[in-house]
């Protein structure tokens, strides 16, 4: 874990140290082991370091006449990673492999280069304003500089609300940008450009087909590869164990290299769904020391304020402050977390089994004959089923898949004060580009958009701002280099398999541990971290709070939302008339970062 930060002025007086210093200031938090700095001419840039071994490389580091910046791991080092710089820039970088953003100064050509590896868990923001930029591995700091702006992106809110985050490069504020993964900003006098350097390869006609049992044995090698080389260093580490089976593929290799790090999951006070007793037994199955950690609405309610300022942008779901509670009570035992996140969206998880169901009635659809299925799909358009009707080649497109939905466009007419806030076609626009970005079967282009959207902004965007803010490092073995690229070269239908009526998801992985736990735990649901949208909202003090925050919001006369519409939302939920969980969360989560970004 680092915290890289930096300004650059490309023309004028040499940037002022203690503006950086206080940048670097603010990432503190992520490396408080090691400081580095360079000033030199118009550059300023700072580094924080916490190692994980004592050989490590000090930052900024130079090679080649370059400086460089890096938070995050790769083979060999950055010291490798410099050297292949040299020969062949970002695309060398990219294919060195490992987790991380990098900056690069080059001074001799006066442009500085950032950058995020593909995978997308490490964060890198940058503002600009004329001749001055500023770069930080996480946003609250930026917005210390006088000369950045607190004012919001008002035409991105659309976008929060109906995926409840926004794509980089955009941010909800105006004048601060977020680097994509897989691209390099490269930023100098003529200001900055951006480029996509690297493109999974993803399984497309013509290739070999690999069978059945390669698969399985693919994928479960290079996950326990994989696992290797996260857990080789000697940092203290520990494991979230959810029960499913990501995580516990994680432990079953960790128990096989005979690693035995402890294990933790999260669960809520009188949760009328707690499966906390599911890790549990996966844990005594692979025999860890497993640690429940129990949390109060108290608690949750408490720490969504400050886990909202460690964002520095509205939370994508109520599950980042439990993972915040949850790394809190980690971190006197470990410096290092091995987390499951990935595994839906590189094995073909979460709702891919009803997307497949979904997927083959639109395939059969398409073989009736023309003025036939043309009806048919007008009737089922009218029935609220147009997934039917989607075309079965490319049916994530057409059904623009990609993220959450929150709200539709309906849905934001009536919650938005203002009509011009609505953008009726938001979702083809920010989809369009991403599936255009893929040519491969329908259930593969929808994981390289996971992968490109909801993976790096919620999941591994919220595992980061909440483990940085205690200096703890999350590693995602199920993104590994390996396992991806195992992962990317299998079609689609080898991922999610017919199973009776419906479909097998994350098929190769299942069956590896179909062998190792008892088939309960092996075919059980996916159970992810418990998220309070429903039952927390409409009793005790989870009732009060989200009243009292809807209270202020409609009463405030300037405020972004109808107040008519707040009030239905409410009564509906609290009535039991409708589950508006995450449309009141997406609100109110949205309305605490806003109050926080209006404070004097």
């Amino acid at each position: 874990m680092s915290g890289i930060a930096g300004i650059i002025h490309f023309r004028g007086p040499a940037p002022d140290p203690d503006a950086a210093l206080q940048l670097s200031h603010g990432v503190g938090h992520r490396g408080a082991d090691d400081k580095g700095r360079h000033f030199a001419g118009p550059a300023a840039l700072c580094h924080r370091a916490q190692r994980a071994r004592a050989d490590e490389v000090a930052q900024p580091h130079h090679s080649g006449g370059r400086v460089f910046l890096m938070d995050g791991r790769c083979p060999g080092g950055l010291e490798a990673l410099a050297a292949d710089w040299a020969t062949g820039g970002a695309e060398a970088a990219a294919a060195r492999g490992g987790s991380w953003a990098l900056a690069v100064w080059d001074p001799a050509r006066a442009h500085l280069d950032l950058l995020r590896s593909a995978e997308g868990a490490r964060p890198l923001f940058w503002a600009r304003r004329g001749d001055q930029l500023a770069f930080c591995s996480e946003l609250p700091p930026l917005l210390r500089l006088p000369w950045v702006s607190r004012q919001p992106a008002m035409d991105h809110v659309a976008e929060y609300l109906s995926f409840r985050y926004v794509h980089a490069p955009r941010t909800l504020l105006r004048d601060v940008f977020a680097v994509p993964s897989a691209h390099v900003v490269r930023h100098d006098q003529r200001g900055p450009e951006t480029s996509r350097f690297v493109t999974p390869r993803w399984f497309a006609p013509g290739d070999r087909r690999p069978s059945p049992a390669e698969a399985v044995e693919r994928v479960d090698a290079a996950i326990g590869a994989a696992v290797g080389r996260v857990s080789a260093d000697p940092t203290p580490a520990a494991v979230l164990l959810s029960g499913g089976l990501d995580s516990s593929a994680i432990v079953w290799h960790l128990h096989r290299l005979g690693r035995r790090p402890p294990t933790f999951t999260v669960a809520m006070d009188d949760d009328p769904v707690d499966e906390s007793s599911i890790a549990s037994r996966v844990a005594k199955v692979l025999e860890t020391e497993h640690h429940v950690i129990r949390l109060s609405p108290r608690q949750i309610v408490d720490a969504i304020g400050p886990s909202t300022r460690l964002m520095g942008a509205p939370l994508p779901t109520a599950a980042a402050v439990l993972q915040h509670l949850l790394f809190a009570a980690i971190r006197p035992t470990a410096k290092v977390v091995l987390s499951g996140d990935g595994g839906d969206e590189v094995l073909a998880g979460r709702t891919m089994g009803f997307l497949a169901s979904r997927q083959r009635g639109a395939k059969a659809l398409a073989l009736l004959p023309g003025p036939l299925r043309a009806a048919v799909r007008k009737g089922l358009d009218r029935a609220g089923l147009r997934d039917l009707g989607a075309s079965a080649a490319h049916f994530g497109r057409d059904r623009t898949i990609g993220g959450s939905r929150v709200f539709h466009s309906a849905e934001r007419v009536d919650v938005l004060r203002d009509p011009g806030l609505v953008r009726p076609g938001i979702r083809r626009t920010v989809l369009e580009p991403l599936y255009q970005e893929v040519v491969a079967d329908p259930i593969n282009e929808i994981l390289h958009v996971w992968q490109r959207g909801w993976l790096p902004e919620d999941s591994l965007a919220r595992s980061d701002r909440m483990g940085g803010a205690l200096g703890l490092e999350l590693r995602f073995p199920m993104l590994d280099d390996a396992v991806r690229a195992a992962t990317c070269a299998l079609p689609g239908d080898l991922k999610v398999r017919p199973r009776g009526l419906g479909f097998d998801t994350k098929w190769p992985l299942r069956e590896a541990m179909r062998a190792r736990l008892p088939a309960q735990l092996v075919d059980r649901p996916k159970r992810s971290l418990p998220s309070p949208l429903d039952g927390f909202l409409r009793v005790g003090l989870g009732r009060d709070w989200m009243q009292g925050a809807l209270s202020a919001m409609r009463a405030d006369a300037s405020g972004l939302f109808a107040p008519a519409a707040l009030q239905r939302l409410e009564a509906a939920h609290l009535s039991g008339q409708a589950n508006h969980g995450l449309k009141l969360w997406t609100l109110l989560l949205f309305h605490e970062w806003w109050s926080q970004l209006h404070e004097p």
